[in-house]
């Protein structure tokens, strides 16, 4: 495996201004030359969730080795929090998506097989490059290139979407997204999905209580709105942040049969990339 982090700012000669993270831990398979044959393998770029205010380890190297395992080149994002959020945030989400892309030959990554997944504000700004890839933020670093930037598929977990607090809360991740640099109502994703979006992967619980069971529904009916394909399941029970569903992310000394079923959301979000042709390709060694 080439784990390794990669300074996007660097890679892609950007001023840093006031953005502290901005930076790609890559879990890339190793290149296999065998009885000339290679293997080309799609690529998820993996979006932690934090409430914008922390990224989370939970939903970070563990869900990478899941897809790992897998066979997809799988990519962690440090991204920028509070108080450096947009436009930085979502611009380091554009250029992980551009480098994965950008790099493709190198990393025998498939160049049109590159899919996201973000959970809770992380699936916000999943929503942000999936939704709303030609942003002013996006299209101020790559141009005409924005559509790039858009994942070849999205999964979404416990995803905001509209709100992750009732009223006025300081709280609301949308709002620290925004950071009072933008209107909130212009990054509510249950409103923007559109005919252009890529197929999508939704999960949540019924009982969340941090993230509703709305925001995946209303997600859900956008998509399907919108003529795009969809998949959503709801789990009956299960708290907030539960990410892989393993020992290794719980946060309790409770793990049960619950955490065991709920879990399933990992190999159908594998099964559905993989329908949706997210899969390896051998063919002839150049």
């Amino acid at each position: 495996m080439e784990n390794k982090t990669v300074d996007l700012y660097k890679y892609f000669h950007r001023e840093r201004k006031e953005a502290q993270a901005g930076r790609l831990v890559t879990y890339v398979h190793e290149k296999i030359r065998c009885q000339g044959l290679r293997r080309r393998r799609p690529a998820i770029l993996i979006l932690p969730g934090g409430g914008y205010n922390f990224v989370s380890p939970y939903e970070s190297e563990p869900v990478a080795l899941y897809y790992f395992q897998k066979g997809f080149n799988a990519f962690v994002l440090e991204y920028d929090v509070l108080p450096n959020t947009y436009p930085y945030t979502l611009e380091q989400a554009a250029m992980a998506m551009m480098y994965i892309r950008r790099t493709a030959k190198e990393t025998d990554t498939i160049e049109n097989s590159v899919a996201a997944i973000g959970f809770s504000a992380g699936g916000h700004l999943l929503g942000c490059i999936s939704v709303l890839p030609d942003d002013p933020a996006v299209r101020k670093v790559f141009g005409e290139d924005w559509k790039k930037v858009r994942p070849d598929a999205s999964v979404y977990g416990y995803a905001v979407v509209y709100d992750d607090h009732e009223g006025d809360d300081p709280d609301d991740s949308i709002d620290k997204f925004c950071n009072g640099k933008r209107e909130r109502e212009e990054y509510r994703i249950d409103d923007k999905v559109n005919s252009e979006c890529s197929p999508a992967f939704i999960w949540t619980t019924s009982d969340d209580t941090s993230v509703s069971v709305g925001n995946s529904v209303r997600l859900y009916e956008a998509y399907v709105a919108a003529g795009v394909e969809a998949e959503l399941h709801i789990f009956r029970t299960g708290i907030h942040g539960l990410s892989v569903c393993s020992p290794e992310v719980q946060r309790s000394v409770e793990h049960n049969d619950l955490l065991v079923h709920v879990g399933k959301w990992l190999d159908l979000s594998a099964e559905f990339l993989s329908a949706c042709g997210l899969k390896m390709k051998i063919d002839q060694a150049e």
